[in-house]
């Protein structure tokens, strides 16, 4: 049976646990309300409790009751709900959840990446607005190469890729550590937030399971409304490539999905399309058109004198915001084009143009130059192939969603392995190579390789 109590009279504990304060009633006795809802309690009621039960009370929901009513809107009203913040033009949105998905091979951790040094640096995302503000990306698989991805998009757009934090290593959505987590980021306040995959974070959860990643979605709702950020997760789809794998929970509480594809058998004719799969509030037919680019990371080199290489989005179909930076590879092509120099020139015959032209530039980029001239015009150049080095048992270039960044083992008796040298790009230690240099692409030739009298690179 259920008797008034005074809550004064209970343990400090119970009332504290409560949350409930002292309001004086109209008729002179104590009066004890959650102190959210006091104001609109009817007067001359009192709390009662159930003896271990805890405390309840029917002017408790009378409270709830009003305090509900109160938030009802009508059509003015609504004009005081905040509206939705865009974070990268229709794309991604402030305060919400959203998801990055395609099958392997499409690139989704570049295209994110992308995302976060244009969000980090303000700059517009290939024509897109863009919110600026601080973006912490949690490499959760394959950190060993996310240095020389920051490195290849910091010298390709001539800035540092500032604002952005990378945590190295996945934090569990179900562990404890995930509450560590959503504090750091409470605390930092970022606008972006990359979880990078869905899979590393869920290790042990059955993805298949409405019921487990329910409680998965809830772990990232509760970091989405300490932030007020964008929490996007990198995801793969399942066989036949057309929705994310796994239970449809995840799709369901989510505000934005985008779906990466690929076109094309080799790196110069790639094209990636990034298309709005899901838009709650927004028009799904957005569609963007990219290529990936090779860059050369000035000043370092593999143990058999090939520079270090990795990948960065390029735009189709977008028009550029700004002209770009003195000495990039872009720069260098603009500067070419605009003194109309031949399409089909070399990098010997253009390094000799860019001396006319009154600046210097480097053979790896004279070499990048020459290949994204002649590229735009395939009808003039047909059958040509990529340069290729004799197989040596390991790809060139970085494979996409690899981010493997170890040299090189030895290669037909071409030396010992060496450390890659680090990048000179944007006020780091200048590297300075020494011994003997390629007389053609003048780049430091393997020791061993020059004692046998060879004054060049095998593929040069």
């Amino acid at each position: 049976m259920t008797t008034p109590h005074d809550p004064a009279s209970l343990p400090p504990s119970h009332i504290r646990a409560a949350g409930l304060a002292a309001v004086p009633p109209q008729d002179g006795s104590s009066l004890w309300l959650p102190t959210d809802t006091a104001a609109a309690a009817p007067a001359g009621k009192l709390w009662t409790a159930e003896p271990g039960a805890g405390l309840t009370s029917e002017v408790h929901f009378e409270a709830r009751i009003a305090a509900m009513e109160s938030e009802l809107l009508d059509t003015e009203g609504l004009d005081k709900i905040p509206q939705l913040r865009p974070l990268i033009g229709d794309l991604l949105h402030m305060n919400t959840l959203a998801r990055v998905i395609g099958p392997s091979g499409t690139f989704k951790s570049f295209v994110l990446l992308d995302m976060c040094g244009h969000v980090g640096t303000g700059m517009r995302w290939h024509g897109q607005f863009v919110q600026q503000g601080t973006v912490v990306y949690l490499v959760a698989e394959g950190a060993e190469g996310i240095r020389k991805r920051v490195r290849a998009w910091e010298q390709h757009h001539g800035l540092r890729m500032d604002n952005v934090r990378f945590l190295p290593r996945p934090v569990q959505a179900m562990s404890p550590e995930w509450g560590v987590l959503t504090e750091v980021m409470r605390r930092l306040k970022p606008v972006l937030i990359v979880v990078d995959t869905q899979a590393r974070v869920t290790v042990g959860i059955e993805e298949n399971s409405n019921t487990e990643m329910g409680r998965v979605v809830d772990r990232l709702e509760r970091l989405r409304e300490a932030t007020a950020a964008c929490v996007s997760l990198v995801h793969h789809t399942g066989h036949l490539g057309e929705h994310g794998r796994g239970a449809s929970a995840v799709k369901g509480a989510l505000h934005s999905e985008l779906k990466i594809s690929r076109k094309g058998d080799r790196l110069s004719n790639y094209v990636l399309t990034v298309a709005s799969g899901k838009q709650k509030d927004e028009d799904e037919d957005a569609r963007h058109l990219f290529g990936m680019r090779k860059v050369s990371i000035d000043g370092e080199f593999k143990p058999d004198g090939r520079p270090v290489t990795s990948l960065v989005l390029v735009s189709v179909d977008a028009v550029p915001d700004r002209e770009p930076a003195e000495g990039t590879v872009e720069w260098i092509v603009a500067r070419l084009d605009a003194a109309n120099v031949p399409v089909e020139y070399g990098r010997r015959r253009l390094a000799e143009e860019c001396q006319r032209l009154g600046f210097k530039a480097r053979a790896e980029k004279l070499t990048e130059a020459a290949r994204i001239r002649k590229e735009r015009f395939p009808d003039r150049f047909p059958g040509q192939q990529p340069m290729t080095v004799p197989d040596t048992g390991t790809e060139d270039l970085e494979s996409a969603d690899q981010t493997g960044s170890e040299p090189v083992g030895n290669q037909g008796g071409l030396g010992a392995p060496a450390a890659v040298v680090p990048s000179s790009f944007l006020g780091r230690e200048p590297a300075v190579p020494h011994g003997p240099m390629c007389v053609v692409c003048e780049t430091p030739l393997d020791p061993e390789w020059a004692s046998r009298g060879h004054n060049r690179h095998v593929a040069c």
